[in-house]
């Protein structure tokens, strides 16, 4: 949340079952990122396990870019991971450093959680606000209820509600672009392999034709020797 690198590290051919058991011995992600463009099969499956934003650049990021960030990391591997982190990061960083520096009331790491995972801050704090009151309400400390009208309890659960729904919805919606962006690059290859395959073809038949032709234009060389040999 500050831009501090917690941890890094590379496994061979490891499963995103592995990768995930790995973060969560870390602690809980607020995000996924990737340095490609669409993002692989496996980072989308590693965020949809954490049930959390994937960050994908608009184009997958230059080699050079990516030695820049990470000049000091000899592993490739390692080197990709940090530069797609740190883009990410540089992404979400005046915002985050603002709430760093604020006078708030609530926790700022929970703070800055919330507006990664799509909320502005006024609602992130807006839902700090509204669970803490609950809590202190069941544990006996306040009567937060008896002095709302039943509108304003119904009106302010509808709003957490909505802002709760608005976050799984932007997580899906996230996610479903990431499976399409995909699906468009795997079709696009796909079409380019097609018409590669389509001029080979036409290729081939030109050459078969051309062979075809040639055999014949031998066949006649040799009959009209033959016949000449005849008459003599």
């Amino acid at each position: 949340m500050n831009g501090n690198l917690i941890a890094s590290g590379c496994e061979k051919e490891a499963s995103h079952e592995r990768i995930v058991e790995i973060i969560s011995h870390l602690g809980k992600p607020s995000l996924i990122a990737t340095d490609v463009c669409p993002a692989p099969d496996f980072v989308q499956k590693v965020a949809a396990r954490f049930h959390a934003r994937l960050h994908i650049p608009e184009r997958s990021m230059l080699v050079e870019k990516k030695k820049e960030i990470g000049k000091e990391i000899q592993n490739p591997h390692v080197r990709d991971a940090l530069a797609a982190a740190v883009k990410a990061y540089r992404h979400y960083e005046n915002t985050l450093r603002r709430i760093e520096h604020s006078d708030t009331a609530f926790d700022k790491e929970l703070l800055k959680h919330l507006f990664i995972q799509g909320y502005s801050v006024k609602n992130a704090e807006f839902m700090l606000a509204k669970r803490e009151e609950k809590k202190l309400e069941q544990s006996g400390e306040i009567e937060d209820r008896r002095t709302r009208t039943p509108e304003q309890v119904k009106k302010d659960e509808r709003l957490l509600s909505i802002l709760s729904e608005n976050e799984n919805l932007r997580k899906a919606l996230e996610l479903e672009r990431a499976r399409r962006a995909d699906a468009e690059e795997k079709l696009k290859r796909a079409g380019t392999s097609r018409v590669v395959e389509v001029s080979r073809d036409r290729e081939v038949q030109r050459l078969q034709g051309q062979i075809a032709r040639m055999q014949s234009f031998i066949f006649h060389l040799k009959n009209r020797s033959e016949k000449k040999k005849m008459k003599k």
